[in-house]
């Protein structure tokens, strides 16, 4: 679809930044070099190229060059530590890198893949024929990574096939035409991004990328003259809509998260005159086509519209469906039930057929042994005059903690405000507690509120506290009883274990014969397994709260914090044990090492996994 374009109309823009201008003639001149040296290199059919570089032209330059040598592309962004460029790497399954050699040490990290720099290896790449390889296309276009917000990203594969179905229907949808020009805000490594290039360069329309920061001076600025149709997210549409836009924006398509009626209303408000806006809702697994929702689709007005997130109608081709309150959806090109997919949110349909949205199954949260859904919550206050945006998460199993960005700095409404504004309109078990004001909430690449990266509060507040500062004293409630237990345990714990190891194991810590200096060390060792054990029984008591706060699954919270225990109560009995067993009591010995050695084993791994996955990673997205 690309390539017609490029025979079609080789002098029209294809790709325009701040900085570079490329035709569509001179990216497929670039991408058709470039493929043939992937191939010279052994590239094969449907073989995945990770792309991995922040210069925007080069980079569609090095999309199409991997599409027209028949592979799949993945785009992996370059400002990262490198470990997680290298996991990246990795879960994409890719063996080449195109690159810059100034991310090459991020990127060749001995694994034997085969890096090509689009800079220092731009003579060998121009050498080549600018004729367009004949080169097997494989099944698979690109390899896309989720978003991640409610755990690690996933890599979902998306075929030619797919692709060219989704597009028929966002052009149907857009009504894209070869004379419009696209800006698109995503950051290249994401899904979005995809979606919008496609959008633009198969359509033969113009691509405009920033380069920098986006907001309301962007429209002053040359490259993004002529702009008719802007994708982008909800933060970024805030941002460019707030002041004068160009008068020919006819389409503004706004995804990732999900917009209030009220404000999608308020947004086409700002736009052109006779613009349209699109909430678009389509997660990575069916490529971002899923609904799509503009207020001509209603057939009459709706109460409180700042409590409702309307998903609208499927997109054509596709479908949509709520199962037992989840939404299911169908992309194009799956015409069976076997492609339905759970997109993990909460929905229903409205009389008049369109979808509502309902929140994240993910982010219900367990408040003193009830579920809390807290989306409606966080619907209402985002209708309060003071409050800008806002997340409401647990902290821990006894409290709902309202992160709040404010209208105006420092003007933040306090928890009695937020009782006073949510109570009537939630049940009092879902409204939060306690308030913590932040200048912005913490967003991965996607522009998704990464709720991962919400700090904790100080402390516990008592009401009517706000950043965990209290009005008055600070409550003590469950989680400061266990402290206050888990303290009197260490207490109480390391005496007792004194008194019960003569009575337990008479002898065992006798140290008559034992010469010095060597007595003092036994002596030593025997006060380090006493401590550890007074510890692990205040672990025990006090621990999982503070485990809880780190944000992974609890299964596995519970797991390493029973592991955790084990691994200090277990060595002052075994070793007492150890100490009174004969050396040729095979029975015994047998049994110490499988009652104690082999779970300190298991406790170890336990522990491992807690410690290297990452907050969320048990999580569904």
């Amino acid at each position: 679809m690309f390539e017609a374009w490029v025979r079609e109309t080789p002098d029209r823009p294809a790709v325009i930044t701040e900085r570079a201008r490329l035709t569509y003639g001179e990216l497929g001149v670039g991408a058709d070099r470039l493929a043939c040296h992937l191939l010279q290199r052994g590239l094969g059919p449907g073989e995945t190229v990770v792309v991995c570089t922040d210069q925007v032209p080069d980079l569609l330059v090095a999309l199409m060059g991997v599409l027209k040598a028949g592979g799949a592309y993945a785009v992996v962004g370059p400002h990262q530590p490198a470990g997680h460029i290298g996991q990246l790497l990795e879960e994409a399954g890719a063996n080449t890198v195109l690159t810059h050699e100034r991310f090459r040490p991020s990127v060749d990290d001995g694994a034997g893949r085969i890096v090509v720099c689009l800079d220092t290896d731009a003579d060998v790449i121009d050498a080549y024929s600018p004729e367009p390889p004949a080169a097997p296309c494989g099944a698979t276009a690109a390899v896309l990574f989720s978003a991640g917000t409610t755990g690690r990203h996933r890599t979902v594969p998306a075929g030619h096939a797919r692709l060219r179905a989704v597009f028929g229907s966002w052009a149907e949808v857009f009504g894209l035409r070869p004379s419009d020009v696209h800006l698109v805000t995503a950051p290249a490594d994401t899904a979005a991004f995809t979606y919008g290039w496609i959008r633009a360069l198969c359509s033969g329309g113009t691509l405009v990328l920033p380069e920098g920061e986006t907001g309301p001076a962007l429209w002053g600025r040359p490259f993004s003259e002529g702009v008719t149709v802007l994708d982008t997210d909800p933060v970024t549409a805030r941002s460019l809509l707030d002041g004068s836009v160009p008068v020919g924006l006819r389409l503004v398509a706004v995804g990732g998260e999900r917009l209030a009626l009220d404000e999608q209303v308020r947004l086409q408000g700002r736009a052109a005159p006779g613009a349209r806006l699109l909430n678009v809702y389509g997660p990575v697994e069916v490529t971002g086509c899923g609904t799509w929702f503009e207020t001509d689709q209603l057939s009459g007005p709706v109460a409180d519209p700042g409590l409702v997130s309307l998903l609208g109608r499927p997109f054509p081709d596709c479908r949509a469906e709520v199962r037992k309150g989840e939404i299911w959806l169908t992309p194009p090109g799956d015409p069976d039930d076997d492609g339905a997919f759970p997109t993990g949110d909460a929905g229903m349909l409205r009389e008049d057929g369109l979808l509502e949205f309902a929140g994240r199954l993910a982010h219900r949260v367990r408040v003193r042994g009830r579920t809390v859904d807290p989306h409606r919550a966080e619907a209402a206050l985002a209708t309060h005059p003071r409050i800008r945006e806002s997340v409401i998460t647990a902290v821990d199993e006894d409290r709902l903690v309202a992160y709040v960005v404010p209208t105006v700095p420092r003007a933040s409404p306090d928890a009695d405000a937020i009782r006073m504004h949510l109570t009537g309109v939630v049940p009092d078990q879902e409204i939060p507690a306690q308030v913590v004001t932040l200048g912005a909430l913490p967003r991965n690449r996607a522009g998704k509120v990464d709720r991962r990266l919400l700090p904790l509060p100080t402390q516990r507040a008592a009401s009517g506290g706000v950043n965990g500062k209290a009005g008055g004293a600070t409550a003590p409630g469950p989680e400061g009883f266990l402290y206050g237990m888990g303290c009197v345990m260490l207490v109480v714990a390391l005496p007792l274990a004194v008194f019960l190891t003569d009575v337990f194991w008479p002898g065992s810590t006798d140290l008559t014969y034992v010469p010095t200096p060597w007595s003092w060390l036994f002596r030593g060792l025997y006060a380090a397994e006493l401590l550890a054990f007074s510890l692990g029984l205040a672990f025990l008591v006090a621990g999982r709260p503070l485990m809880r706060r780190q944000g992974r699954s609890r299964g596995l919270t519970t797991a390493a914090h029973l592991a955790i225990v084990w691994l200090l109560v277990s060595w002052w009995p075994q070793d007492n044990f150890y100490r009174l067993a004969a050396k040729t009591d095979w029975e015994r010995q047998a049994a110490l090492v499988y009652v104690f050695n082999v779970p300190l084993m298991i406790a170890a791994v336990v522990v491992a996994v807690y410690v290297t996955r990452r907050p969320g990673t048990a999580a569904t997205e």
